[in-house]
This record gives C-alpha cells, sequence and structure tokens, in this order.
C-alpha cells in the first residue's frame, strides 16, 4: 500500500519564500495603489466644495459665503425691535474663521460634514464632526442651529483649531482663502483660476526650509498627506473650480501684483501659504498683510476686522 508523501522542510521552506517574494512585491503596488484612490477622492471633495460655492452663489447673488456678512448684527425695526435679517445689519468680519465657514456651508446644506475631512488625513486630532470622539462623546452636527431668525447660523461646535484644547477636535482638513482685505474682492463667481479656495493644509506660515535646525518644513506632517514622504502634494481647489495638484507653495497660475505706490511693482511668484505682500493701511495708517489680495490659505480659529486685522491660525504638531 502506497503513502502519501507530503513535502519536505526544504520544499516547505522554498514555498514560504516564494510567498514572501510575491508578498514583497505585491504589498508596495497595493500600497500606492490605495495612496493614489485616497488622492482621488480628495480631489472629489474638493469637487464638491467647489460645487457648494457654486451653488451657493447662485442663490445669493453671486457672492459665495462669508460667515460675517451671513451672521450681522441685529437690526432695529420699528414695532419689533431688534430683529436679525439675512443681508441686513453691519457685518461682523470676526467670524470669518476656517471652522465658521466651512460649518456655515454645512448648515446650509451645501457641504456635508463627511467632504470636509480629507482621506488623505493624518492628523488623529481631525475627523468628520459626528464620527470622532471628542471628550469621550460623538456629537453628531446640529443642523437645528440654522435658524435665522434667532441669529444662529451655524453649528458652533464644528471645528477648526489643531490647538486641541480641552480635547476639542476639528473637523475640517482644509485650509481656505483668508477671508479678509482685498482678498475678499474675489471671493464670488469672478474668482478665477488664480484664486485659491481651499487646499490641504501647509506648513506654519509657508515655510519651505528649516530655521535653525528646528525643522519647521521637514517635521511637518502635511508633507505627508500624499506622493512621496517628505515633500508636499496636494489637490488645490481655484476660483473656477479648476483641480490641480500641487509639489510646492509657489503654483505657476499664483502670481501678485504688491500694493505699492500703486499697482506699477510688477507680478511675482506668490505662496499660497503666506500674506508676503503688502496690503491696504489699517486704521493706525500701517499697510497690513493681511489686508492685501495676494493668495493666503489659512486655518484659522480667530480673525480680526479691516481697521485691526489680525489671523490667529493652527498647525500641524512637527513630528518628533
Amino acid at each position: 500500500m502506497k503513502t502519501k508523501r507530503g513535502f519536505t522542510l526544504v520544499e516547505l521552506m522554498v514555498v514560504v519564500s516564494i510567498i514572501a517574494l510575491l508578498m514583497g512585491l505585491l504589498l508596495p503596488a497595493l500600497s500606492s495603489a490605495m495612496a493614489t484612490a485616497r488622492a482621488k477622492k480628495d480631489s472629489a471633495n474638493l469637487r464638491a466644495l467647489g460645487q457648494g460655492h457654486g451653488a451657493y452663489a447662485n442663490d445669493y447673488n453671486g457672492a459665495w459665503c462669508i460667515p460675517g456678512e451671513l451672521n450681522r448684527a441685529p437690526v432695529f425695526v420699528e414695532g419689533l425691535g431688534n430683529v436679525c435679517m439675512i443681508g441686513r445689519g453691519e457685518a461682523q468680519p470676526t467670524y470669518n474663521t476656517t471652522g465658521a465657514l466651512a460649518s456655515a456651508m454645512i448648515a446650509q446644506n451645501y457641504h456635508t460634514a463627511e467632504t470636509h475631512v480629507s482621506p488623505c488625513e493624518n492628523n488623529k486630532d481631525i475627523g468628520v464632526k459626528g464620527e470622532i470622539a471628542e471628550n469621550g462623546n460623538i456629537v453628531a452636527y446640529d443642523h437645528s442651529q440654522w435658524d435665522p431668525s434667532n441669529c444662529s447660523y451655524w453649528d458652533t461646535g464644528f471645528r477648526a483649531d489643531l490647538r486641541n484644547l480641552n480635547d476639542g477636535k476639528s473637523h475640517t482638513s482644509y485650509a481656505n482663502q483668508l477671508l479678509m482685505g482685498d482678498r475678499l474682492i474675489s471671493w464670488n463667481d469672478t474668482a478665477s483660476s488664480g484664486n485659491v479656495v481651499h487646499c490641504l493644509r501647509g506648513t506654519e506660515e509657508g515655510v519651505v526650509n528649516d530655521d535653525v535646525e528646528e525643522g519647521q518644513f521637514t517635521r511637518s506632517p502635511v508633507l505627508d498627506f500624499m506622493g512621496p514622504s517628505g515633500a508636499y502634494h496636494a489637490n488645490t481647489l481655484w476660483g473656477d473650480f479648476s483641480i490641480t495638484n500641487i509639489q510646492n507653495f509657489y503654483p505657476a497660475n499664483s502670481i501678485y501684483e504688491e500694493r505699492i505706490s500703486g499697482y506699477e511693482n510688477g507680478l511675482k511668484k506668490d505662496n499660497i501659504f503666506s500674506a508676503e505682500f503688502q496690503g491696504a493701511p489699517d486704521a493706525n495708517g500701517n499697510p497690513s498683510n493681511l489686508l492685501s489680495g495676494d493668495n493666503y490659505l489659512c486655518y484659522s480659529y480667530l480673525v480680526g476686522t479691516p481697521d485691526f486685522p489680525m489671523m490667529l491660525g493652527s498647525w500641524d504638531e512637527l513630528y518628533d
């Protein structure tokens, strides 16, 4: 009677080696395919954000959402007292933060909470509102806070502040054009392919190299969103709603002519994460870069007014 012959130890080791070799060949390809899929989904998110701005413009006479012009100060109406009305009352520019902009768009159903978080997100403190735990609780977006007649225009629990105070998480991956100064001139349906709208976050104030070996650039997690590790790659939404993938902070279509003695100073390359050009004067007569019209993507939690311009933003914590 014949007995079945099993694998010898040598044959088994050969099989295991072949499997290991195949895995070594397939895993990088699989990883690359997954990264490509995430980048494409990120592009789809940006496209949806752009479509939301376009839909908003259709409903608001060509304007894009400016939180401080949506949430205006109450106006006095004879017989009614102080009343909140969209489009009436003094604008409140201190509301023009990243979180308020995103939340105001979600409140009116032009955006969704999901599209504000990129599949390329690598910061554990950023997640979809209603999915990421905050202080141990899951808190969904509160659409009931859209109540204009009671001076309520968005869910104020929607955040964009990476300081992570009191375990408060953030709910958007994307920086936005600073809503201040001459930048507001093109924050509407006249925006062009030279006006940046949204992009994944950049380094602090757009630094492009390390200073005194502190690693503000090379230690930044934003270099690992997509593409080769340690190099900045990100999809970018422009004012004509086109989307391009950029590999640095100076895209070819981002150029600006500084406001000094008129506009005869020549077009210059413009860092989309830095307010490097001089703008209009503030209330004290001092020219302010924040009032300029160049591209300046920010992740802001507090902003000032045209008379007293300021912007407080937050950035990703550097790698150790």
